[in-house]
């Protein structure tokens, strides 16, 4: 079946049924980028990768926890757990095809074991458009629906979208329910030319325009 695609703003409302907002998702993003911004060729090759990883991770985290949100790491898949205990998001980056509602995207690097779980429980929970058919008796820790923040930078701007994945191929998701496009974020027309992107990704088992202001 193909992924139901939601875009411009049918997005945003999609965003509020499931408890967030464009502003908070892009801010995490946006200030992830910022601090990546900030590697330079001094820093180890995988550092940029990995901190614009692991601020999305937590920049995400500091605004929805104190909205009643909860986190864990189980396997080190780092989820970010909404207030009903239904659902979880993951950040990894994407490949181009990120935020690009015309063709599919995938993973930009192969995963492990706890993604693995994480989709095959996608597709056990028969997930339900319209409500999120979750049943709130089986939902433990090992049952949520799992969705994906996937972002993929290039040196104009950064393309994102939060998608339901429900297949994997070769160790990269490969397929998906539903994919939420987020709003383009604009970066500087003037490059960073230290700056090192998706170098080392951590494996952590009408369009909007934000500017994003590098260091």
């Amino acid at each position: 079946m193909p992924a139901r695609i939601v875009i411009e703003q049918e997005a945003v409302h999609r965003l509020a049924a499931l408890g967030l907002t464009v502003k908070i998702v892009s801010r995490a993003i946006q200030h992830a980028e910022a601090e990546a911004s900030t590697c330079t060729a001094f820093d180890p090759p995988v550092m940029g990768g990995f901190m614009r990883y692991g601020r999305t991770v937590r920049f995400l985290r500091e605004d929805l926890v104190p909205l009643g949100w909860d986190y864990d790491n189980p396997r080190n898949l780092c989820r970010t757990i909404n207030p009903g205990r239904e659902f979880a998001i993951v950040s990894t980056s994407g490949d181009e095809a990120t935020g690009n509602p015309v063709v599919t995207p995938t993973t930009k690097y192969p995963k492990g074991y706890a993604t693995v779980l994480a989709v095959e429980t996608n597709g056990q929970l028969g997930f339900d458009f319209s409500d999120m058919g979750i049943d709130d008796s089986s939902a433990d820790e090992e049952s949520l629906a799992t969705w994906f923040l996937l972002y993929h930078v290039n040196d104009d701007e950064i393309r994102s979208e939060i998608s339901l994945p429900s297949a994997m191929e070769g160790g990269n998701i490969s397929d998906w329910q539903e994919r939420i496009i987020l709003p383009v974020i604009a970066l500087d027309a003037e490059p960073l030319a230290t700056r090192h992107r998706d170098e080392g990704d951590a494996e952590g088992d009408g369009e909007y325009v934000v500017e994003v202001n590098r260091r």
